[in-house]
């Protein structure tokens, strides 16, 4: 049996998110392979301690493992 790949690459797992990437943006999936976290950033990092330094549109903040996006501990709401 032959899996097409679903992603460009991927990394190991951290705080139970692993860090996917697709047509140039950066996302996050759960160990079972769903999508929490849809690729939709420029760059990511991978989650410590709950939160993933992330950037999108030139500006870097902090996502939360549900996609909540905070800057200085503050959520933001583009």
């Amino acid at each position: 049996m032959v899996v097409e790949p679903q992603y460009d690459y991927a990394y190991s797992f951290s705080d139970g998110l692993a860090l996917v990437g697709k047509d140039g943006k950066c996302g996050f999936i759960d160990k079972t392979g769903k999508v929490v976290i849809e690729p939709k950033y420029d760059y990511a990092g991978s989650f410590h301690d709950g939160l993933a330094m992330v950037e999108k549109d030139g500006k870097r903040f902090y996502i939360d493992k549900t996609g909540r996006e905070y800057i200085n501990s503050r959520r933001v709401n583009w």
